[in-house]
């Protein structure tokens, strides 16, 4: 499995079924947060001020659980923060292991009521150069993005060739 490397072999009794000792890889996590208008809509569920929770909203606390879950797998791992607009650009750059520099990102984040259609090409970019730099340092990159479009088509071209078109929506 990605990610892991077993350390030894166990003899398991029979009937009972238990994981090998495993030893995993440190990571770094880029997320990368969609910041069209679409965001801000509210859904049916309210939080426990009754104010109703946005698509934002429900994206932070997703973000911040899953932070949680991976620092109690292993500590060394590390997060950073991008938004997507119109393209795609830092809200915390370097990336740390400190659940308050999620916290601090997370303000950052504005919505851009000016988004259309967002430019993959520079999140890819920058994943590329950032995975070169986590390779050097025997760290795994992760880009988790959130989109919350609908009705939109993705094109991925290389050169002239399409190779990939994906719609969402109705």
């Amino acid at each position: 499995m990605e990610g892991r490397q077993a350390q030894s072999s166990t003899v398991t009794p029979p009937g009972r079924y238990t994981l090998p000792p495993t030893r995993y890889f440190s990571e770094d996590i880029l997320f990368c947060i969609d910041v069209d208008p679409e965001s801000l809509v509210e859904m049916k569920v309210t939080g426990p001020t009754g104010r109703p929770f946005t698509r934002l909203d429900s994206i932070k606390q997703a973000i911040h659980l899953f932070i949680n879950a991976k620092l109690a797998i292993n500590t060394d791992h590390r997060f950073a923060f991008a938004a997507l607009g119109k393209s795609a650009y830092w809200l915390r750059k370097e990336f740390s292991s400190d659940v308050d520099f999620a916290t601090a990102a997370f303000r950052g984040i504005t919505v851009d009521s000016s988004s259309g259609n967002a430019d993959l090409t520079q999140l890819f970019r920058v994943a590329a150069h950032e995975a070169k730099k986590s390779r050097a340092q025997n760290r795994l990159l992760r880009v988790v993005s959130s989109w919350i479009h609908f009705h939109v088509t993705f094109s991925y071209i290389i050169g002239d060739l399409p190779i990939m078109e994906l719609s969402i929506g109705p």
